[in-house]
C-alpha cells in the first residue's frame, strides 16, 4: 500500500507526545495483551490528525464512554506501534484517510469489526453496534479457532459459522478465514464459499474459466459453455443466506453469462437478461449494484427510450447493434411556430445512423420527417405549429442506432428556426 507523503506528515504529526495524551488509552500492543489476559474484546480507537474537526471533544466523549462500564478494553492507535500485520490489511481507514475510526478485536486478536466516522463520533451509537457484535467474540473464537485447527468440509463450515457472527461487510475483512473456505470446500459443498469465499473477481475469474471449457480450455465465442457457467452462477444464487449485495454481486455474474450468450446468438432476445437486471434492482434499487443495472437494463431494452435534456449526447446514450427511440427536449429553441431544421453534428468520427423523425409536443406527435436510413440523413426540416401553449414541452423523436462500437457516438444537437 502506497501512502501520500501528505498523509505521512498528518500520520506523523497525530503521534506526537501532545496529541497521543488527549485519550489515556494504552497503545496497540498493551492493549491486545490486557484484552488476551482479560478475556475480553479490545476496541482500538483513532481520532485522526489535529485538524480533525473538534477532535479534543470527540476525545473526551471517548474518555467518557470507557468510563461507562462496558466489557470491552479501550485501545489507541499509534503510527510507530501500529496494529499487527494482519489487522494491519483489514483496517485502511485508520492510516488512509486519518479519520475517527474504531475497530474491534476479539481477545485473541482477530479481527471483528470496522466502525466508520459517522458511528465513531456519536458514542451512543458506538456503544450500541460494539456491545452487539462483541457479544459474539467467545462463539466467533470458538469457532474460528475449529476452522483453523480442521480440514476439509468440516473446517470451511466452522469459518462461515464464525462469520455468519459478523456484519457481511465485516466478514468480507477476515482474509484469513476466508482463505480456509476457498481453500478447504473448492465445491461448495457449505454454501459459505459463495457467500463469503469469493470475491467479485474471484468469482468472474472462475466463469471465465467454466466457459472456456476448463482451466486450460480453449472454447471461443459462440462455442464456449454458457450452460455450465449459468450452472455455477445458479447454484450460489439457490443459497438461501445470500442476501443484499452478496446477492446482487452473484446476479450480476449471471447477467454477465447470459449477455455473452445472447451476444453470440444469432435470436438477439434480451428478455432472459433484462430480468436478471430487473432482480438485481429489486434487491436493493440504492446501493451501487442496483444503479447500475438500472442503467443497463435501460440501455439494453428495446422499448426504453433515450431523454436528451441538453443540447449534448454522448456515447452513455449509444444504441450499439440494435434501434431504439431517442427523445430530444427542444423547447428552450422553440421561440415561436414556424419551420425549423433539427441537425445531429457528430464528433469524434462517431456512427449515428437516424431515421423517422417526428416532433412531439407534450407527448403528442404533430409532425414527422421521415429518411431513409441509408442516406444517413443528419438534418430535416419539421414544423412547429400554431396554438402551443405556453410552458409546453416540445420534443423531437428519431429512431437512431448506433455502428461505431469504438469511438462511440457523441455530437450536438441544434434545433433553428429557418
Amino acid at each position: 500500500m502506497k501512502t501520500s507523503l501528505l498523509t505521512l506528515a498528518f500520520l506523523f504529526s497525530a503521534a506526537l507526545p501532545g496529541m497521543s495524551a488527549t485519550v489515556p488509552f494504552p497503545e496497540v500492543p498493551a492493549a491486545l495483551q490486557q484484552a488476551k489476559a482479560e478475556g475480553k474484546p479490545a476496541l482500538i480507537l483513532w481520532y485522526g490528525s489535529d485538524w480533525v474537526y473538534r477532535v479534543e471533544d470527540l476525545c473526551q466523549d471517548w474518555v467518557a464512554l470507557s468510563a461507562s462500564g462496558m466489557p470491552v478494553v479501550f485501545g489507541q492507535f499509534d503510527e510507530k506501534t501500529g496494529l499487527p500485520g494482519d489487522v494491519r490489511k483489514k483496517t485502511l481507514p485508520l492510516e488512509r484517510y486519518n479519520i475517527p475510526t474504531a475497530v474491534l478485536l476479539a481477545p485473541d486478536g482477530s479481527f471483528m469489526a470496522t466502525f466508520p466516522p459517522s458511528v465513531t463520533r456519536d458514542t451512543n451509537t458506538l456503544k450500541k453496534q460494539v456491545l452487539e457484535i462483541a457479544a459474539q467474540a467467545p462463539e466467533f473464537m470458538k469457532l474460528a479457532a475449529i476452522a483453523r485447527s480442521s480440514t476439509g468440509v468440516a473446517a470451511a463450515k466452522a469459518a462461515g459459522q464464525a462469520l455468519e457472527l459478523l456484519r457481511v461487510s465485516d466478514a468480507l475483512h477476515c482474509y484469513d478465514l476466508r482463505k480456509i473456505i476457498n481453500n478447504q470446500d473448492p465445491d461448495d459443498s457449505t454454501g459459505y464459499r459463495a457467500l463469503y469465499g469469493m470475491d467479485h473477481l474471484d468469482m468472474y475469474a472462475k466463469m471465465n474459466i467454466i466457459l472456456k471449457g476448463g482451466a486450460d480450455g480453449e472454447l471461443q465465442g459462440k462455442n464456449r459453455d454458457f450452460a455450465a457457467a449459468e450452472a455455477f452462477v445458479r447454484k450460489a444464487l439457490g443459497n438461501s443466506k445470500l442476501k443484499g449485495e452478496r446477492r446482487q454481486q452473484w446476479l450480476a455474474g449471471l447477467y454477465y453469462v447470459q449477455r455473452l450468450q445472447m451476444e453470440n446468438s444469432a435470436k438477439k432476445d434480451r428478455s432472459v437478461m433484462l430480468a436478471t437486471l430487473q432482480q438485481i434492482v429489486e434487491v436493493d434499487p440504492e446501493s451501487e449494484y442496483g444503479k447500475g443495472a438500472a442503467k443497463f437494463r435501460h440501455y439494453w431494452d428495446p422499448k426504453s427510450v433515450h431523454v436528451i435534456t441538453r443540447g449534448y449526447f454522448d456515447t452513455g446514450e449509444q444504441t450499439l447493434g440494435f434501434e431504439k427511440d431517442w427523445h430530444v427536449d427542444v423547447s428552450d429553441s422553440v421561440s415561436s411556430p414556424g419551420v425549423y431544421r433539427f441537425t445531429l453534428r457528430q464528433m469524434d468520427g462517431g456512427k449515428l445512423i437516424s431515421r423517422n423523425f417526428r416532433l412531439a409536443v407534450n407527448g403528442q406527435v404533430v409532425g414527422s420527417a421521415p429518411i431513409d436510413p441509408k442516406t444517413d440523413t443528419k438534418s430535416v426540416e419539421l414544423t412547429v405549429p400554431a396554438g402551443i401553449p405556453a410552458g409546453a414541452k416540445v420534443e423531437v423523436w428519431l429512431t437512431a442506432e448506433c455502428r461505431d462500437g469504438w469511438m462511440g457516438c457523441s455530437g450536438f444537437i441544434e434545433m433553428k428556426k429557418k
